[in-house]
């Protein structure tokens, strides 16, 4: 069983909310608090998801929508405080308190319509609110459980210092085409680094979730996207007893554990495992792994999790063994007379043992 499907039977990217320079929200994603609720921009733009064909090198860099949706006089810039008013209209819808924070709860409503609308392809309601809570967590860098309006306007100035790359407090369109082409190309070393952490071992939370996601297909024999408990505990109680299961526990032990686990993710106990389930379980790993808190897991945190998961199951199996299983004492000795009406012991067993412990 490799790693991953160990933490499963030991044991949600978060979503990343639009970039700035991404395309108008489709109903593939959710569209996310402006800007606010983002981390602070290393990079200011994302490629537009309509980028001009390879080759066709006079067509020009498209556009986010956002600029197009802030400049309703045409003028061909965009001025820092129409920004700052356009990147903040979610931060104040998802505001309904208007206490000028957002709560988790109120920061979940990125996920519903209409900031994301179900359809073909896009992942179940409780999925995208798993991704959300995961997002929140790393927003709330300070963990006093609120997204502060005055940390979502600093995202979003410290965002628009990005665009404005001559620093006149105006977005104009070639600064903005540089921007996005640049993008393009950062989007590639991105994937390139991506690729280059994974060979080193380091993870993220998007990673994460995938990876488990996929683990769990597998366990999905039935191909209906949803895992069964029978379907879970034939591969995580692992073979019956027998020379195959050499130096496991007993299976009815392993399965018993098996159940536990099952139970634990199936949080509707409806005994099956959905994709929301799984990623919610996923993302609650994620946090419990991430010792150093640096949205990594490395081999060192995954060695330290499987260590500490194999403590608790071997104190598990202490729990649930069987209480015959314990040694008995020996009896006492027999008399050294013959006694004819006592049968003898079996041939080749120890006076005293049990049968089936020798």
């Amino acid at each position: 069983m490799n790693r991953v499907l160990c933490l499963i039977a030991i044991a949600a990217a978060a979503t990343t909310l639009p970039a700035a320079a991404q395309t108008p929200t489709t109903p593939a994603q959710p569209a996310a608090p402006p800007k606010a609720t983002s981390p602070a921009p290393a990079a200011p733009a994302s490629p537009p998801t309509a980028a001009a064909p390879q080759g066709a090198a006079n067509a020009p860099v498209p556009l986010p929508t956002w600029f197009n949706e802030i400049d309703t006089a045409k003028k061909g810039e965009v001025s820092r405080a129409d920004f700052l008013k356009y990147r903040m209209k979610t931060f104040e819808q998802l505001d309904t308190n208007k206490d000028g924070k957002l709560s988790v709860d109120e920061f979940l409503k990125v996920a519903e319509p209409p900031y994301s609308q179900d359809g073909p392809g896009v992942p179940p309601l409780e999925e995208r609110r798993a991704r959300a809570r995961a997002e929140f967590e790393n927003l709330d860098t300070n963990r006093d459980g609120f997204v502060e309006r005055a940390e979502a306007e600093a995202l979003v100035q410290a965002e628009f210092n990005q665009y404005d790359t001559n620093r006149d407090n105006k977005i104009t369109e070639p600064e903005l085409r540089l921007i996005v082409q640049q993008a393009l190309q950062r989007a590639a070393a991105q994937r390139q680094q991506a690729e280059a952490q994974r060979r080193q071992g380091l993870v993220t939370i998007s990673d994460f979730i995938d990876m488990q996601l996929r683990e769990a297909d597998k366990l999905d024999k039935s191909g209906d996207g949803k895992v069964t408990r029978d379907e879970f505990v034939a591969v995580v109680a692992g073979p019956p007893d027998g020379p195959q299961a050499k130096g496991l526990p007993p299976y009815d032990l392993r399965r018993q554990i098996a159940l536990r686990k099952f139970q634990e993710i199936d949080t509707n106990k409806d005994g099956i495992l959905d994709r929301v389930e799984l990623t919610a379980h996923a993302v609650e790993q994620f946090m419990q792994l991430d010792l150093n808190k640096d949205r990594f897991l490395n081999e060192d945190e995954f060695k330290k999790a499987q260590e500490a998961e194999g403590a608790k199951l071997r104190a598990l199996v202490q729990t649930l063994a069987p209480a015959q299983q314990a040694p008995r004492p020996a009896p006492a000795p027999a008399p050294a007379q013959p006694r004819p009406a006592q049968p003898a012991a079996p041939q080749g067993l120890a006076p005293g043992l049990p049968q089936g412990t020798r």
